[in-house]
């Protein structure tokens, strides 16, 4: 098909009613020429300014229109979020009517993308948001919001006026969150391998008890003390017994779906325990083939291991995993993760972790 010169393109834009009207104007102009009726070439002038005007304000109205999409700081796969456009109209005396907003949908939300919004008008250097619509995206990774449409036939109708709002946006999906009391372990829920929290000295709070004679007086709880009328003593607990080390093997032995399935519950297990940990006030660290993310604690450290996560890929590789005994625990607990593709770990360093967890299905 012979593509239609640049020049005239913005034919393309007409609809289905500007092109009766063109052939309409067409054929008054045929018949004045035939006839030299002066009426018909009067009704031919107001027809071509109304064909020209159309155009000219309908380029004038869309411009200048800026559409974005407030996507969330973090999302989850497979949990719904909230992601409104803001409309804004950047014109300083010139108010737009008619808008059409649609398009931006992400790559694996579930649906094509938003649903059309129809904006009456937006007044001269002012700025509406579209309808808060539920945003699934169901697996985890890099995703990409494509550009956001605005469609305008105003005027008349005769053209239709469209403009991506300038951007693509993109986000990091984190990985699908278990709950902690159903995620699965080789024999038992990874949670209850845990030790129990012992005392010593440290930041984290134990305990209360009473004060014994030649402690020291820094420890002593005055708040309390005053209610209950007797000296009452804080007790830390021993740092060393709230670090956890997670390592999490990628190594897949092949590319299956079954296998690829197993990779990513191993991953969601391997987030919904940093997740649990952080939120328990543990300081993790989390190893990997690729990344090491080291102690910290608090939804900063939790963010930053949530992330890598996110992106990881499975590794097919010979190489031993990035496991070296107690010099990679570094004084805390150790857990070990894996989907299935690097079981030798379990024979040669399992006596340095709590616990081993091997990739499973996700009791509902």
């Amino acid at each position: 098909m012979t593509s239609i010169p640049r020049k005239f393109r913005y034919l393309k834009t007409m609809t289905r009613e500007g092109v009766v009207f063109l052939l309409l104007l067409a054929s008054i102009v045929i018949a004045g020429f035939n006839s030299g009726n002066n009426l018909l070439y009067l009704m031919s002038g107001v027809m071509l300014g109304a064909l020209i005007l159309s155009f000219v304000v309908g380029r004038i109205n869309l411009s200048g229109i800026r559409a974005e999409r407030r996507l969330p700081r973090h999302a989850f796969a497979r949990r719904p979020f909230r992601a409104p456009v803001e409309v804004t109209n950047s014109k300083r005396f010139v108010r737009s009517f008619g808008i059409c907003v649609e398009g931006g949908g992400a790559d694996d939300a579930g649906g094509p993308g938003m649903e059309k919004t129809f904006l009456l008008s937006i007044a001269s250097g002012g700025k509406t948001t579209t309808r808060e619509e539920r945003i699934v995206i169901e697996r985890r990774g890099a995703h990409t919001f494509a550009p956001i449409a605005l469609r305008s036939s105003y005027p008349f109708g005769l053209f239709n006026m469209k403009r991506k709002a300038p951007g693509a946006h993109e986000m990091i999906v984190y990985p699908h969150i278990w709950d902690m009391n159903r995620a699965p372990s080789g024999s038992s829920n990874i949670r209850d391998e845990f030790p129990s929290h012992l005392k010593g000295p440290g930041s984290g709070l134990y305990g209360f008890r009473e004060y014994r004679h030649g402690e020291e007086a820094t420890n002593i709880s005055w708040k309390l003390s005053a209610k209950v009328g007797t000296l009452i003593v804080r007790e830390t607990e021993h740092e060393e017994r709230r670090r956890v080390c997670i390592v999490f093997d990628s190594v897949m032995k092949d590319t299956a779906a079954p296998t690829l399935e197993a990779f990513e519950q191993a991953v969601s297990a391997t987030a919904s325990l940093v997740w649990y940990l952080c939120e328990s006030g543990y300081s993790v660290k989390l190893v990997t083939r690729d990344d090491v993310v080291g102690y910290g604690s608090g939804p900063d450290q939790m963010h930053r291991m949530l992330a890598v996560l996110a992106l990881i890929q499975p590794l097919a590789t010979l190489e031993p995993p990035p496991i070296a005994g107690k010099a990679v625990l570094e004084g805390g607990v150790g857990v070990y993760v894996t989907a299935g593709g690097s079981t030798s770990v379990v024979g040669k360093s399992g006596g340095d972790f709590s616990a081993i967890a091997a990739a499973g299905r996700e009791t509902r």
